[in-house]
C-alpha cells in the first residue's frame, strides 16, 4: 500500500481513538485554570524555574491570552516497523481566528509543524484527480521533491541542477504550489519536549508538514508526516495574546530583547519581508529558540549553524547537535505577519536562530542568557497588566 494511503488511514484511526481522551484532558485543564485563577495570583506566589508540563504551559498561556485561544494538540509519533513519522492531531476542523498549537514531541527525532494555506486551485486539482487534498499534496509535491532530492544528495548532480529539476517536476504536477502560503506553526521541538505557538488563521484548508530528515536522507513528510486542518468561516472570538517579549526577524537579522528574566513568557515574533530569492535554500526565514544544555563554545555554535541548512547532507538530520535542545518558536511566515510563542525560561543560555544557511553570518544567531536563581519570587511579566501593574 502506498505510504500516503497508509498514513491517511492511520491518521483517521488515531483521531477516532483519541476523541474521548482529549475531551477529558480539556475538562481537566479548565479546572486547573480556574484553580490557578483563584489561588495562583497572590503576592507570595512564585513560579519555579524548572520546565513546566504541557498542561501547566497551557494554563499559563491562558492567563496571558485572557481566556486562552483555540487549542489544537499535536503529538509526533514514529512507527518503528514501517519507519513512518506521523502527526496525531486532536482537531481536524476549527473556527477561524487565534489558535494555539501545542506540540508534544514523543518521538526520538526533532520535529516541527509548518502550516501552508492551500490555494483553491489545489483543492480543485485534487477534486479533479479524485483524491483527498492530503494525498494529492503528497503525490504532486512531497513525492516529487524526494525523487529529485535523491540524485543530488547521492552526488550525481549539483545543487543548481537539483533546483532546476525540482522546479520542473513540481510545477508540472502542482502548478498551484507557488500560491501555497506559509502560515507559521510550532517551531523545532526536540525529542521529549513540548512547545506552544499561537497564530491567526483565516478560513481555508491548511496542510502541515515536517521536513526534518532521517539518516537515510528521506524527509519526514515523505514518510508520512503530513496533516490537514480545515478552518471554518465561523469566528472563534478568541482574543489576541498579550506579549511579554518582542522578537523581530528581517533580511537584516534577528532583533531581540537583551535582558530576559526567567519564568513564563509570551513572545511576539514579528516577520519582516522575506527575500525574493530566498537565502539559497528555497525558503525564507523563521525563528527558533534553542537551549544550550551545558554552555557553548565556538565549535558547538559552528555545528549548530551547519545543522540549520537542510540542503546539506548533515543539515536537518534526525537530532540537533549534542548539547542543544530546541524548545519551539515559529515556522516561516510571510512579511508583515506575527506569531506568539509561549515558553517557560529556566536560568541558562539560549539562542534565537533562523533556519538559514550560515545563520551567524546573516545575524540570525543571537545568544542571550537568563539569570540564575532557585525561583522567581515576584510575579513574572506574563502576569502583569498592560500598564505593568501586578
Amino acid at each position: 500500500m502506498p505510504v500516503n494511503q497508509k498514513f491517511s488511514q492511520k491518521r483517521a484511526l488515531m483521531k477516532n481513538s483519541k476523541k474521548l481522551f482529549y475531551s477529558l484532558t480539556r475538562s481537566g485543564i479548565i479546572m486547573l485554570t480556574l484553580f490557578f485563577t483563584i489561588n495562583g495570583c497572590s503576592e507570595e506566589s512564585g513560579i519555579a524555574t524548572d520546565s513546566l508540563s504541557g498542561e501547566e504551559n497551557l494554563t499559563k498561556a491562558n492567563f496571558v491570552a485572557k481566556g486562552g485561544p483555540n487549542l489544537v494538540d499535536i503529538t509526533s509519533l514514529h512507527d518503528h516497523d514501517t519507519n513512518e513519522h506521523l502527526f496525531e492531531v486532536s482537531e481536524d476542523e476549527i473556527p477561524s481566528g487565534w489558535t494555539t498549537f501545542r506540540f508534544n514531541n514523543s518521538s526520538h527525532s526533532d520535529h516541527f509543524y509548518l502550516l501552508y494555506k492551500v490555494p483553491e486551485a489545489a483543492i480543485e486539482a485534487a477534486d479533479a484527480a479524485g483524491e483527498p487534498i492530503l494525498d494529492h499534496w503528497y503525490n504532486t509535491v512531497t513525492e516529487p521533491f524526494q525523487q529529485e532530492w535523491n540524485p543530488y544528495i547521492e552526488g550525481d548532480i549539483d545543487f543548481g541542477t537539483f533546483v532546476n529539476n525540482l522546479f520542473g517536476a513540481v510545477l508540472s504536477s502542482a502548478p498551484w504550489f507557488v500560491d501555497a502560503v506559509p502560515m507559521g506553526g510550532p517551531g523545532l521541538t526536540s525529542a521529549g519536549q513540548t512547545s506552544l505557538t499561537t497564530v491567526k488563521l483565516p478560513a481555508g484548508t491548511y496542510v502541515a508538514e515536517c521536513y526534518v530528515k532521517d539518516e537515510n536522507q528521506e524527509f519526514h513528510s515523505y514518510n508520512g508526516m503530513l496533516d490537514v486542518i480545515r478552518v471554518t468561516d465561523e469566528a472563534s472570538g478568541k482574543k489576541e495574546p498579550r506579549a511579554t517579549m518582542e522578537v523581530t526577524v528581517t533580511q537584516d537579522g534577528i532583533e531581540h530583547e537583551k535582558s530576559v528574566r526567567p519564568g513564563m513568557h509570551t513572545v511576539a515574533i514579528h516577520f519582516g519581508p522575506q527575500p525574493a530569492a530566498g537565502y539559497g535554500h528555497l525558503l525564507g526565514h523563521n525563528v527558533q529558540l534553542v537551549r544550550f544544555d551545558d554552555g557553548y563554545d565556538q565549535q558547538l555554535l559552528d555545528e549548530l549553524g551547519a545543522w540549520m541548512n537542510w540542503t546539506t547532507e548533515e543539515g536537518f538530520v534526525h537530532r540537533a547537535p549534542e548539547g542543544t535542545t530546541f524548545i519551539g518558536g515559529s515556522m516561516e511566515m510571510t512579511g508583515g505577519n506575527m506569531a506568539y510563542y509561549h515558553v517557560n525560561l529556566k536560568p541558562g543560555s539560549y539562542a534565537w536562530i533562523a533556519e538559514v544557511p550560515d545563520p551567524a553570518g546573516k545575524d540570525m544567531l543571537k545568544i542571550f542568557s537568563t539569570p540564575f536563581g532557585r525561583e522567581v519570587q515576584a510575579k513574572p511579566a506574563a502576569f502583569l497588566d498592560r500598564k505593568g501593574r501586578r
